[in-house]
């Protein structure tokens, strides 16, 4: 309630007064007779300081000359002090009514372009194909036709087979799915294989056209023909078969493979310093303002933080800030205990099996070994992993 009586206070206007004189006690009991409403009396000696409404100002002033007090003035406030003060000077409107048509401008413009879903076509032709359709950072975005530029985009990349283009606020989301060459060529004229491609126990086969030649549980070596391409006829068929086709299915198998390295137990750690600099650079639409510094460090690392101004989410500023913070670091020597270099060796192990392995597929189990030595633990890890072991191999052609 407190704040709500400030803000109300604030909106139809206050007088801050100083009151001094000798009956200042019984003017203040007057004006409360008087219906005169006053705020926040303090006294400090024999002076008052009190808030007053500007429509009751003129009428308490009245009432300390018959009371012989001295009244001044403090401070004016209040949201129609603003605007009279706005009035007498034509700086105000101008700069209000200015930014206000500024605003409306800004947000009638596209100012920024999201593209989800291109892994094989460059963002870079993209936007460079909806330029010539009047989409482009900077462009009105009534003069936008999202289905024509869903269109071009389909005619001029033959892989993307959909498109969504969508306007929101002054931001542009273009959707797209791309289709394989798999695909898009059904007919496959070039007679294959489908080959191991590492050694394993093959643990399911299911195959789409071809011959199958292992079963579940065999072993295979690298390079064995999983699926063959030619097709073995029954005899029964009403119309005949081609004697070669490209061969297709899905083989997956247990493989094995060994990683080994080595953890020393004298290490370097990287420690940041206290010695930090920012600096920050602002880009208006395409043209970036910014400071070139060179850090006196010899080492550092540089955190660059990126901040877009904007009215809401659908509704960005062609206002970019960008914060690059440089922090000085450096390299302390460390001993650390065969436990950690344990640790050290599982994180290294399972980072191996992030950006060496494929996505689908499955790590059975990882038996690692220790040994150690005088000055570094040695490690071997033994990794089984279910995946895709087949692979297309062209079928070379028997001489006649």
């Amino acid at each position: 309630m407190i704040y709500i009586s400030k803000l109300w206070n604030f909106c139809r206007g206050y007088v801050i007064i100083s009151l001094y004189g000798f009956n200042a006690h019984k003017l203040l009991d007057k004006a409360v007779q008087c219906n005169i409403v006053l705020y926040n009396i303090q006294k400090d000696n024999s002076r008052y300081t009190l808030e007053i409404r500007p429509v009751d100002f003129f009428y308490f002033r009245r009432l300390a000359r018959k009371y012989k007090c001295k009244v001044s003035i403090v401070h004016k406030d209040g949201i129609f002090r603003i605007i009279h003060n706005a009035s007498k000077n034509i700086c105000y409107p101008l700069g209000i009514a200015s930014a206000l048509v500024l605003l409306y401008i800004m947000t009638q413009r596209v100012w920024l372009i999201d593209i989800e879903g291109n892994s094989s076509v460059d963002s870079y032709y993209i936007l460079e194909c909806c330029a010539k359709n009047d989409l482009y950072i900077g462009c009105n975005k009534n003069h936008i036709d999202s289905r024509l530029i869903a269109e071009e985009l389909k005619l001029n990349f033959k892989n993307i087979s959909w498109v969504n283009v969508s306007l929101k606020g002054s931001r542009v989301h273009i959707k797209m799915a791309e289709g394989s060459d798999k695909q898009v060529n059904s007919i496959d004229t070039a007679p294959c294989d489908i080959v191991a491609s590492a050694d394993c126990r093959i643990s399911s086969i299911v195959t789409t056209r071809g011959t199958p030649q292992v079963k579940s549980k065999d072993v295979v070596l690298s390079g064995d023909v999983l699926i063959a391409s030619r097709l073995v006829q029954s005899g029964t068929e009403e119309n005949p078969v081609t004697d070669k086709v490209s061969a297709a299915g899905t083989v997956r198998g247990l493989v094995t493979r060994t990683y080994g390295f080595t953890v020393p137990y004298n290490i370097s750690l990287k420690e940041y310093t206290n010695n930090t600099v920012s600096l920050y650079s602002v880009k208006i639409i395409n043209k970036l303002f910014s400071i070139k510094y060179k850090p006196k460090y010899n080492k550092y690392d540089k955190i660059t933080t990126v901040t877009q101004l904007k009215l809401s989410e659908s509704c960005p500023l062609p206002i970019i800030i960008y914060k690059d913070l440089y922090k000085e670091y450096k390299f302390t020597d460390k001993k650390i205990t065969e436990k950690e270099a344990k640790k050290e060796a599982d994180t290294k192990i399972t980072q191996h099996i992030i950006s060496h392995y494929p996505v689908d597929s499955d790590i059975i189990s990882v038996n690692t070994k220790y040994k150690t030595d005088k000055d570094k633990l040695m490690v071997s890890s033994e990794i089984i992993s279910e995946e895709n072991v087949g692979r297309e191999s062209p079928v070379q052609e028997e001489s006649q």
